[in-house]
């Protein structure tokens, strides 16, 4: 069993001395989360070839491997220049994701509570949009329901993965 550590407590160490902690800590496994420096929340990602050259070679200097990633897009966002800025975003760290070595991707639903049709058929759109690239690169995708989405519920957040019907996007409780 693998058990990872989400090291978001220390985003604010440069990416190496992140990464030496966490095998300090006895961990093999990172899910890599929002950081300022390459990831940051609901922005383009920040890291460019040589940025990700770097985090592969601390990875693995320190013997640590990742797991999963992290982002969080407005990709389900009603607002349509958001949500396609959100698209871009994921594209770029899918393919940061598939450079890492990494298989896995892991995210919220997003979207608006209060405007849960609007944002899931934003949703929709970015799914037909981002499905093929995830096949393409071979990355699993992960889903979560979380406060504040457009669903915040478990029940209906498995039937919408479900509906996604693809074997390798799966719901995570």
């Amino acid at each position: 069993m693998k058990i990872a550590l989400d090291p978001y407590m220390l985003r604010g160490l440069p990416m190496d001395d992140m990464v030496r902690t966490v095998a300090e800590l006895g961990y093999e496994h990172i899910e890599l989360s929002p950081r300022d420096d390459f990831m940051p929340f609901f922005l383009h990602p920040r890291a460019d070839d040589e940025r990700v050259a770097a985090l592969k070679n601390s990875l693995r200097t320190h013997g640590v491997q990742l797991s999963s990633v992290l982002p969080l897009y407005k990709w389900s966002s009603p607002d349509e220049t958001e949500r396609q800025a959100a698209v871009r975003y994921w594209k770029r760290m899918i393919e940061i994701t598939a450079d890492l070595g990494c298989s896995l991707m892991n995210s919220e639903f997003n979207g608006r509570p209060e405007q849960a049709a609007a944002s899931e058929a934003a949703f929709w759109r970015s799914m037909d949009e981002l499905l093929p690239v995830f096949e393409r690169e071979g990355i699993a995708l992960n889903l979560e329901a979380h406060p504040d989405d457009f669903c915040e519920e478990n029940t209906p957040a498995v039937d919408l993965v479900r509906a996604i019907n693809k074997p390798w996007v799966n719901y995570l409780y």
